[in-house]
């Protein structure tokens, strides 16, 4: 259920959104209150809800156009009232671009532990294949599944990637976060994706990943996969599009 289904709207006039990187498809939200914020990101009356939690880097997804950005202050458990509102307008040359970045779900730098894990194990690879590869390889033999956090990941959960890498431990939405920072951070347009499975109940995150030598995006599931090899079955990296259901591309 969304945080926002009783919304409260109140309207204020306040310039919130920094457009310093707004040429990549993401912009940064500016907030100094005390109080639990959230964004409603809405183009084309598709919305995008995120919880504030001091790494605000919003991306705008959903191609070039216009975007409608909803600053909403918590005002007692999931209720939200607005209060601020902007509008930016997204020319992308390249729309990919927003998908080798470092966003809300999928931060990552150069100094962190899993970019320097990313970058040893690329080294002297040419082809974005041999790399996605490598990288996959290591998270599916190397992360175990946490059953524990899945039962109970807490309210607004956000992925660590260099946590995940430490523990080699993580849910789905650690495995996709760890696959698409690695990547991105290789210049490989990476998209985290959730919905649901074929042959899954839960909800589900993955990922699809645009191999340039292949010139194409393919799916790939390392959570799945992870769980696969710990059972000694038989894995092929490249999922067909058809066995999952969309609902959220990050």
């Amino acid at each position: 259920m969304s945080i926002f289904s009783s919304l409260a709207v109140v309207n204020a006039d306040s310039t919130f959104i920094d457009k310093k990187n707004l040429d990549n498809g993401v912009i940064n939200i500016n907030y100094n209150g005390d109080k639990q914020v959230a964004v409603k990101v809405i183009k084309d009356s598709v919305n995008y809800d995120y919880v504030l939690n001091g790494n605000n880097n919003i991306p705008l997804q959903g191609g070039n156009g216009k975007y409608d950005i909803l600053l909403l202050e918590n005002i007692g458990g999931t209720k939200y009232k607005q209060i601020a509102k902007e509008s930016v307008e997204l020319k992308l040359r390249n729309q990919d671009n927003v998908y080798l970045q470092s966003i809300q779900m999928i931060y990552w730098n150069e100094n962190m532990q899993a970019i320097k894990k990313a970058n040893e194990l690329t080294k002297g690879l040419k082809t974005d294949s041999e790399k996605v590869k490598v990288i996959y390889d290591y998270i599916v033999n190397n992360i175990k599944y946490d059953h524990g956090k899945a039962d109970n990941p807490g309210s607004n959960y956000i992925p660590n990637i260099d946590r995940t890498l430490s523990t080699k431990y993580g849910i789905c939405y650690d495995y996709s976060s760890l696959f698409a920072a690695m990547l991105r951070s290789q210049g490989i347009p990476t998209k985290l994706v959730m919905g649901y499975k074929n042959n899954m109940d839960e909800y589900h995150a993955w990922n699809q990943v645009y191999i340039e030598d292949l010139g194409k995006w393919v799916t790939i599931d390392t959570t799945y996969d992870a769980a696969l090899i710990k059972d000694n079955l038989k894995v092929n990296m490249i999922k067909s599009s058809s066995e999952y259901r969309i609902e959220k591309v990050y």
